[in-house]
């Protein structure tokens, strides 16, 4: 291998200044990463084992080498070749040489330059070296050690220096050598409590329960010194309290202006001396050399009082300096940093002790490192422990490029105390312990596979269910074996009797789609169940199902369906179905609902019962954390795309044209919305706005999307005013361009997981944007606030945390800062997808129409409205709307013969999908074929609301409509302040509903019913109902076939809404 003879090592602090040009490095035993910059992310702390003959004089020829080259810092008694010659010698008739004094002292003191783990050697020249190599017995080495303890901390004014015991001679290399068992002399311990916490340091646990072991009795307390543990070269180990004086080289931790700081009683020793490490020089192996110096402040504070793996107070000091600690974004953690190192700093300062801060000590270390490239060509360093762990870019070592290799003399890790103090009881054979261990393999996959098997089916449409099937799961694992079944892998029969064969219990947790019907997920398996394709037997279940009480007829429909057909079909319910109202507190009807069933199925199902299970059905209600990870880019079409029926694909649609039809002068107002891509849309408005929406073929698949009754879904988005106030309000907004996956997990032994794999790949800005419905309040908005909050004036959650004028509000889109922006998307619901009704029918011009209802409302002087309402009232010309045709089979279909008669029966926007009816009929009237008469029944508010006139007025032309008009809140003759359009006949109108139309109509719904003709409603599912009964009166009054007989054959169909 070639060894480069220089490395350019960059300052990147000073991109101007000179590069320095290390070629010290040639030297460096390790050639395998000479030359590679010092990264300084690995801890090379493995131990150094004994060398051979051959490895020691040829590290005895180098050692002299460099001793005689340094001719300022060495005093040699001998010349080079001579003293060579002489240890060469001895070692070829003993194994072994000893050093000089000089030699030892000069070792010593080398062995610290070239350390490259030590910020502090720049003053190595001053190090005080102690030769104790006489002392062998561990009494006398303990004397040792305590007489050089006593020099080194000189009165509190540190006298840096080493203490070097008898060598490992080559007859014992298979011995550990005399070893001083503790990693520092002064030091704390750490014992184990019952309950696992830890009193003092984590680190010592180890060493205290050996000091224990060998006879020492702790008083346990937090900052209690170890004892010194000794080994001499035969092997007899002895352990040793440290004299009263030397246990008095304390200094407690008071700070000059936080007394909180000092009320918390901290204190630290006075001096490092690291004792564990081992010297080597010249093929000799010191392995009981101690070396102690002073201490830099954040060793202290950052390291030791602050880390995770030590004493771990960084969060008691920051709630005893009453710091936000709720989330990093407060830097809570810097201020708690910076005054515990300012009181260490001020202690040691206080009592006379000697210490430097670390700001000067990285400056101190630049110019130490210019100095011996400049008189040696190199400084083998180790970046991580040069730079501090805190300020790391204040100062200079941060931004400056090393070379961390080894050189000799040098100071070297040994293996640990572990290695040596096992118990022979423990020691097993490799194959013995193979056989243990596949012994409790064996015995644990046995009882995991005579665990119950419980399968959660989820059947979801944003996510829901599929969050509590992951809840429910974390709690049912515990004693079963589980697995989460998307419902698409039970929709074939096979997949369905694989899923029952292999599940003792199955849990189905279903969400509806629109007004309770299936999610498009569970489409085909909802058919399936309709048309009794599958058959339950054997199957143990309970099902909870998911709703909203705004679709009270409808509330829940489609769990309702799987718990009465899963028990027709064969199968057994386990306990009642449960169901959950998100207009409500969904959650917490789950958790109770899935609480009572893990306990009825531990007591049914396990051999001991639900008792030994008690404290487990506390994990479904425990808080869920959340985490941000890095992920690939997938667009929004992307993951909008696997949202929907794989038969069907999302289009981009982009609003053209917006225009006004309503008459002025009326109470509200209709809009017409033009959207390009050659596609209409229209979308009549609740609050009287008409909208229109197209697209753009994209191949020859594409001629027949749809047809009329079908329904195209939106993705509606958050505004952008709202979306960019919660990102500034939020404690924590990743980049914005970064693609990102959201991450949650309840318990801490458990694996971190995705959130909703619907949603991956997204930025902050689209997840703020399409995900997070800004709208809606969370059903636990107790938990997620974590606070005890009141109810408001009405009894519901209003009026409960501070908004940003100062007004109560619950909406957590007005309490962001309460929250980091993982958890925020992870709690708050998910923008759902909304069907609207098709209101057109297709055509060469790729056209097609549909009409919403937008609530809106005036609330402190402003127009405000639901997320779609929002999300239409505010498009503008250009904006591309993200959206799909529906294939779904539940929709409202034409009959294929034209020329069969319709009765129509609409209330305001339930409208649409007859639009769609009416304009093809007109298609087929123009082409020559023959149709049927149209009778409308449609009612609506006012009569300058009735937009019909202007939506007919063409297809009047050529089409045999008859309609029949009901203005609920005003008399027909009330009106008359515009003159409206030319449309179809009128042949009654009136104040009232829709339903009074058909009672004082019977002969028009008898003729339809007699000519073979269909029957439709469609509006609000109050509406709809009404319609409904009074069909069914009439039909009875008129003597004609019953309404249930032209429901199944399909002759009479409805669609609501909420």
């Amino acid at each position: 291998m070639t060894v480069k003879k220089q490395v350019e090592l960059n300052d990147y602090g000073y991109p101007a200044s000179i590069p320095l040009t290390d070629t010290l490095n040639k030297e460096s035993r390790d050639q395998s990463g000479a030359w590679a910059p010092c990264q300084g992310s690995k801890m090379l702390t493995s131990g150094k084992g004994p060398l051979s003959e051959e490895e020691a004089i040829i590290q005895m020829k180098k050692f002299f080498d460099t001793y005689y080259a340094d001719v300022e810092n060495s005093k040699p008694t001998l010349a080079k070749d001579e003293r060579v010659a002489e240890a060469l010698s001895t070692m070829e008739a003993t194994g072994d040489y000893e050093h000089t004094f000089d030699e030892l002292s000069w070792a010593a003191k080398t062995a610290w330059r070239n350390a490259p783990r030590c910020v502090g050697r720049n003053i190595w020249k001053t190090l005080t070296v102690v030769d104790e190599r006489n002392a062998l017995s561990c009494p006398d080495i303990f004397d040792a050690i305590c007489k050089n303890l006593r020099v080194a901390f000189n009165g509190g004014q540190i006298n840096p220096s080493a203490i070097v015991f008898r060598q490992r001679y080559m007859k014992d290399k298979d011995t550990p050598g005399i070893r001083v068992w503790n990693g520092v002399l002064l030091a704390f311990a750490g014992f184990v409590k019952e309950n696992g916490d830890i009193i003092g340091d984590p680190k010592n646990v180890y060493l205290a329960n050996l000091a224990k072991s060998l006879g020492w009795k702790p008083k346990r307390g937090p900052f209690e010194l170890l004892p010194i543990m000794i080994s001499d070269a035969n092997q007899n180990t002895e352990v040793f309290e440290l004299p009263n004086d030397i246990k008095g080289y304390m200094v407690d931790i008071t700070h000059p202006k936080e007394p909180e700081i000092t009320k918390l009683g901290l204190r630290w020793y006075a001096i490092p001396s690291v004792s564990s490490m081992m010297l080597e020089a010249g093929g000799i192996q010191y392995t009981c050399s101690q070396i102690a110096g002073f201490f830099q402040d954040t060793e202290i504070s950052v390291m030791n009082l602050l880390a995770e793996s030590r004493y771990h107070l960084m969060e008691p000091i920051g709630r005893a300096l009453k710091l936000d600690v709720s989330m990093n974004s407060t830097y809570w953690k810097c201020t708690v940093a910076t005054e515990l190192t300012r009181a260490v700093y001020h202690s040691f300062k206080l009592a006379r002790v000697s210490m430097i801060d670390h700001l000067t000590l990285a400056d101190n270390f630049n110019s130490f490192m210019k100095e011996e490239v400049r008189t040696r060509g190199g400084c083998p360093t180790d970046w991580l422990w040069v730079v501090p762990p805190m300020s790391g870019g204040l100062v200079p070592t941060f931004h400056h490029e090393y070379l961390r290799y080894a050189l000799s003399p040098s100071y070297e890790y040994q293996a640990g105390p572990e290695m040596f103090f096992r118990k022979r009881r423990n020691k097993f054979s490799f194959r013995a312990v193979v056989r243990t261990s596949m012994y409790f393999l064996e015995m644990m996959s046995k009882r995991l596979k005579e665990r119950k098997r419980v399968a959660m089916v989820y059947a979801t449409e944003g996510g829901t269910a599929l969050t509590y099937a992951r809840a429910a799961e974390s709690l049912f694992v515990k004693a079963f074996n589980v697995s989460i079944v998307p419902v698409t892998a039970i929709t074939n029969k096979e997949g369905l009797q694989k899923c029952i064969d292999c599940s003792d219990i199955v849990i189905i947790i279903a969400s509806p789609f629109g007004a309770g019907g299936a999610p498009s997920i569970a489409e085909e398996f909802h058919r399936n169940l309709l048309n009794k394709v599958y058959r339950f037997d054997g199957i143990k279940y309970a099902v909870f199902g998911l709703g909203s009480s705004q679709y009270i007829e409808t509330f829940a429909n489609f769990g309702k369906l799987l718990d009465r057909e899963i028990e027709t079909e064969g199968g057994t319910r386990i306990t009642d179905a449960g169901f959950g109202d998100d207009q409500a507190n969904q959650k917490l009807a789950f958790d109770d609902w899935i609480k009572a069933l893990y306990v009825k199925c531990c007591n049914d199902y396990l051999p001991m019962g639900g008792k030994s299970q008690g404290t487990a059905v506390e994990g479904v209600t425990a808080k869920k954390v959340y985490r941000w990870r890095y992920s690939n880019k997938r667009s929004l079409n992307q993951c909008f795309q696997e949202m929907i029926d794989s038969h069907e694909k999302i289009f981009e649609f982009t609003l053209k044209e917006k225009i006004n039809l309503s008459p002025e002068g009326a109470p509200e107002k209709y809009y017409l919305w033009w959207l390009c891509q050659d596609m209409w849309l229209y979308t009549g408005l609740y609050n009287n706005n008409l909208l229109v929406l197209s697209y753009e073929p994209e191949s020859s698949d594409d001629k027949e999307l749809f047809l009329p009754g079908q329904h195209i879904g939106i993705f509606p988005k958050n505004l952008s005013t709202e979306k960019e106030r919660v990102a500034r309000s939020l404690s924590d907004v990743p980049f914005g361009s970064i693609p990102l996956i959201l991450e949650e997990k309840i318990a801490i032994h458990e694996p971190w997981r995705q959130w909703n794999p619907n949603y991956s790949g997204l930025t902050i800005d689209e997840f703020l944007g399409t995900v997070a419905d800004l709208k809606r309040i969370p059903a636990n908005l107790d938990a997620i606030f974590e606070k005890n909050m009141v109810n408001g004036e009405n009894g519901n959650k209003n009026d409960i945390a501070e908004g940003e004028n100062g007004n109560k509000t619950s909406k957590p889109t007005d309490n962001a800062g309460e929250f980091d922006s993982a958890k925020f998307i992870g709690e708050m619901p998910t923008i759902k997808r909304r069907l609207f009704s098709i209101a057109s029918c297709q055509n060469d011009g790729h056209t097609v129409n549909i009409l919403i209802a937008m609530h809106e409302f005036m609330k402190d002087g402003k127009t405000v409205g639901g997320l779609t309402s929002n999300f239409v009232r505010s498009a503008s010309l250009g904006e591309k709307i993200e959206g799909y045709f529906s294939k779904s089979d539940e929709q409202m279909r034409l009959p294929q013969d034209s020329s069969l008669p319709l009765l129509l029966v609409s209330a305001g926007s339930g409208w649409a999908p007859f639009q769609s009816f009416v304009n093809a009929r007109e298609r087929d009237a123009r082409s020559g074929i023959k149709t049927g008469p149209i009778y409308i029944f449609h009612g609506c508010r006012y009569k300058e609301h009735d937009f019909l006139g202007s939506l007919l007025e063409d297809a009047a032309t050529v089409l045999n409509i008859e309609t029949f008009r009901a203005y609920s809140r005003s008399e027909p003759g009330q009106d008359g302040k515009t003159a409206r359009k030319a449309g179809p006949k009128i042949l009654l109108e009136k104040k009232g509903y829709v339903q009074d139309l058909i009672a004082e109509q019977g002969e028009v719904v008898a003729r339809v019913s007699r000519d073979g003709g269909h029957m439709y409603s469609c509006g609000g599912s109050g509406v709809v109902a009404g319609v409904r009964d009074q069909l069914e009166t009439t039909l009875l009054e008129q003597e004609c076939v019953s309404l249930q007989e032209m429901i199944s054959s399909k002759r009479y169909q409805e669609e609501k809404f909420g």
